[in-house]
């Protein structure tokens, strides 16, 4: 017995030999897009027998008598056979579609191919929340990303402290959620997001700068937005948030040069956005109408860096309504100042009539005083003539 177990021990070990000498091709696929499991032999006969597994499960077979699929979702190059082409196709692939396939022909392994599968990150998006929070996503990936934030100048990850969400939907994707805290002086730093696929294959970049202008309405304002140091990009995009609505105010096109405005009074500089800066310029901005968060947004590949800018315009007067108010506020203090000096005046003439008046009975007492004293005095005198002489004993 022990020899016949050792014996049987021996064709395994050379089945096992045999095996590694088997070609193993990685493929990546692509979600939703076809994609081709490479496998070739060397024609020598007129019937040729084709196998495909999957997980060891049979998934294909060709045979003399014809073409056997399962689901209609993988196909044979059947014009190609004869030339040596066993190659699959899978069309149309989905989560289902990864694992490790092996190819037979003729009874013969060929090849073993492992099949991954990945949706690629088309989109990334970097913004702030209502409450605050600086927050990075994106969706429809596959296998979940790896996240990873950064500022500058730099901070360290204990510092910045993020919270990542991640969850399939319906298709078996993922979705991602990242937030972090803005920092105390959060003006003072460029927020940096990096996703990166699961496989290395892909590495996206956004970038999110703040800031905050304050400035009076009636004279042109202008809002910075200035790219990072040798980046490439390909639009540039500004855009308007009010009472948490955000509405496209101008797109240009850096391909064709092309500027399209959305909405009047506002201006960008051709000539220096071609070199990076895509200021944008507000003609006579009005505080109801002007005031909210502008964003503009540089893309290029896989990268996307914005600017975000808090614009308060604070009410004030220029212009032909400055001219009216100023007309009408002279008229006011003139006016007052007409109405003092006719309550003055008034008050004046009052005073002067009344001493006139006081000096005129003051006049007419002392006269009637000076009247009264000659009548009294002689007929005094006159009581001292008559008296008799002998009336004085």
């Amino acid at each position: 017995m022990s020899k016949t177990h050792n014996g049987v021990y021996f064709v395994l070990w050379i089945i096992s030999l045999v095996e590694c000498k088997i070609p193993e091709v990685r493929v990546n696929c692509i979600f939703s897009e076809d994609c081709i499991l490479p496998c070739s032999f060397t024609p020598n006969r007129a019937d040729v027998n084709i196998q495909w597994y999957q997980q060891e499960a049979l998934i294909l077979r060709l045979q003399n008598a014809g073409e056997r699929l399962r689901n209609g979702t993988v196909w044979l190059f059947h014009d190609h056979i004869s030339e040596g082409n066993a190659s699959l196709l899978v069309k149309h692939v989905d989560i289902r579609s990864k694992g490790r396939y092996k190819c037979v022909v003729n009874n013969a392994t060929q090849t073993y191919v492992i099949a991954t599968v990945e949706a690629p990150i088309r989109v990334i998006s970097i913004d702030t929340t209502p409450s605050g929070l600086i927050q990075c996503s994106t969706k429809d990936v596959y296998p979940p990303p790896m996240v990873q934030w950064s500022t500058e100048p730099s901070l360290t990850s204990a510092a910045l402290q993020p919270i990542t969400r991640m969850g399939p939907n319906g298709k078996g994707l993922f979705y991602v959620e990242t937030v972090l805290k803005q920092q105390n002086n959060s003006l003072e730093y460029i927020y940096v997001c990096n996703i990166t696929s699961k496989y290395g294959t892909q590495s996206w970049t956004a970038s999110l700068q703040l800031k905050e202008i304050t400035d009076s309405e009636g004279q042109d304002l202008v809002i910075p937005c200035t790219a990072p140091k040798n980046f490439k990009f390909s639009t540039l995009v500004w855009t308007l948030t009010e009472a948490n609505k955000t509405t496209e105010i101008l797109k240009y096109d850096s391909w064709t040069h092309k500027t399209t405005s959305f909405r009047d009074h506002t201006k960008l500089d051709e000539e220096n956005v071609v070199k990076g800066d895509g200021s944008l310029t507000l003609k006579k901005p009005v505080g109801s109408d002007h005031s909210g968060i502008y964003t503009c947004a540089f893309s290029g590949i896989k990268t996307r860096h914005l600017i975000q800018t808090h614009v308060n315009i604070t009410y004030s007067r220029h212009g032909k309504d400055s001219t009216a108010y100023n007309l009408w506020m002279l008229a006011i203090v003139l006016g007052l100042l007409a109405l003092l000096a006719v309550t003055l005046l008034i008050k004046r003439c009052k005073a002067k009539s009344k001493r006139s008046q006081e000096n005129a009975q003051a006049d007419e007492e002392m006269q009637r005083i000076n009247t009264d004293k000659p009548t009294e005095e002689p007929q005094a005198e006159s009581k001292l003539m008559t008296q008799p002489l002998g009336s004085s004993s």
